[in-house]
């Protein structure tokens, strides 16, 4: 007779699941490695600026990566390898501030900029830093109360960077050991059942005993004879 090999859907529902939460955690895997990458050449601020005078420019903020271990403003202008050698004494009359509100006008992040703050980092001027914060759009003002002389008429531009160290990236390789984990279990548990679901499905055929085919036994000796 026919009865429900349980076993057999058991191993099935384990192979389906197995490999239902290895695509899910390789589909996040990607997302967020892919996000990862374009952080590391986002610049959610941009604009032209000119840091020889005072003034004020208030700029959109759009921040993408709120678990960077830093941001940073830094500035763009053409100068020769003595200037970039000494950076404090360039800066040294420039004071201002970048202040980053959200669209209610509250203020969520802010840094002072001075000879103090600017530095070289990777090849960059990097007039200063900030912490993270939450992703969305904001608006950020950039206010030079003593600007620098000597960049006077030369084309400026800053821009904020994402400082990451790679860490950030650790979300997606857990995702994808979850991935192949998963998938590792699905398929062994595919393998196992795969063969009894092609041949039997579901099923699984069990004899019943035949009376008449079990053996008698022994008879008594006729004493009388």
């Amino acid at each position: 007779m026919k009865q429900i090999a349980t076993g057999r859907i058991v191993g099935l529902l384990i192979a389906v699941i197995g490999v239902g939460i290895s695509i899910w955690c390789a589909r996040d895997a990607v997302r967020m490695n892919a996000e990862f990458h374009q952080w590391l050449d986002a610049r959610p601020m941009e604009t032209v600026i000119d840091l020889s005078k005072p003034g004020e420019s208030t700029v959109p903020f759009h921040q993408t990566c709120s678990i960077s271990h830093g941001e940073a403003l830094y500035f763009h202008c053409e100068f020769d390898d003595e200037a970039k050698q000494n950076l404090e004494e360039l800066f040294a009359a420039l004071s201002g501030s970048i202040v980053i509100k959200d669209p209610d006008g509250n203020e969520v992040e802010s840094a002072t900029i001075n000879n103090k703050t600017v530095q070289s980092w990777d090849d960059k001027i990097m007039l200063t830093g900030f912490a993270p914060f939450r992703s969305g759009d904001y608006i950020a003002t950039i206010r030079i109360d003593s600007g620098v002389a000597a960049l006077t008429g030369k084309e400026q531009s800053i821009y904020a960077k994402y400082q990451l160290c790679g860490l950030e990236q650790m979300p997606a390789m857990i995702a994808g050991a979850f991935a192949f984990a998963a998938g590792m279990i699905g398929l062994v548990a595919a393998a196992c059942v795969l063969p009894g679901l092609l041949q039997s499905g579901i099923w699984r055929t069990t004899a019943n005993a035949d009376p008449g085919s079990e053996p008698k036994p022994p008879m008594a000796p006729n004493l009388n004879s």
